[in-house]
């Protein structure tokens, strides 16, 4: 073989080689399933005559000869129902009854500690409420301040125009806010 044709084969001389190896795997890919449809449709049920002679041939060679076999059979006892294991009852599990009293206290313990969540929650936002009300009346003035205090506890305009000393307007005022707010 020639070295130097080899030397001069170029990327244009290798594509045409790989492609025409590429054809020609198709085609051997393309003949063995042709191959296998063939075989596939050529394959038909056996012949009845032969299975029935297959099938007695094999009830010949699986049947014990008179010979092998002692004269009399020896009769044996049957076992009983209960000598089989798995009719026994499962073995018990050590500690199985003091596992299911733990698991139903967890279960109990669970719901419980739900029930304080929320009990904890509820108690949650009636504190921020509270707290952001009386940040309300902190962030007034002090001389409102008085005003809303005693508008809080029901005092009329007129009542708390006297104690804080601002007019009966005003003193309307913070118990309308006040009103405004319970609502």
């Amino acid at each position: 073989m020639d070295l130097e044709a080899l030397a001069n084969f170029g990327w244009r001389e290798a594509l045409v080689a790989i492609i025409a190896i590429l054809v020609l795997y198709v085609v051997v890919v393309f003949l063995r399933l042709r191959r296998l449809r063939r075989a596939k449709s050529g394959s038909t049920v056996p012949d009845p005559l032969v299975v029935r002679a297959a099938v007695a041939a094999y009830a010949r060679a699986s049947e014990p000869t008179l010979e092998d076999s002692p004269s009399s059979p020896v009769p044996l006892a049957e076992p009983s129902e209960a000598a089989f294991p798995w009719n026994e009852p499962p073995p018990e599990i050590p500690g199985q009854k003091l596992i299911e009293s733990l698991e139903r206290e967890i279960a109990q313990l669970r719901r419980e500690v739900g029930g304080l969540r929320a009990e904890v929650l509820v108690l949650r936002e009636k504190q921020q409420r509270e707290l952001a009300q009386s940040q309300v009346t902190q962030n007034a003035s002090p001389l409102y301040s008085d005003a809303m205090q005693l508008a809080l506890q029901g005092q009329s305009a007129v009542t708390i125009s006297h104690h804080c000393g601002i007019s009966r307007a005003e003193a309307e005022l913070v118990v309308a806010l006040v009103r405004n707010r319970e609502d």
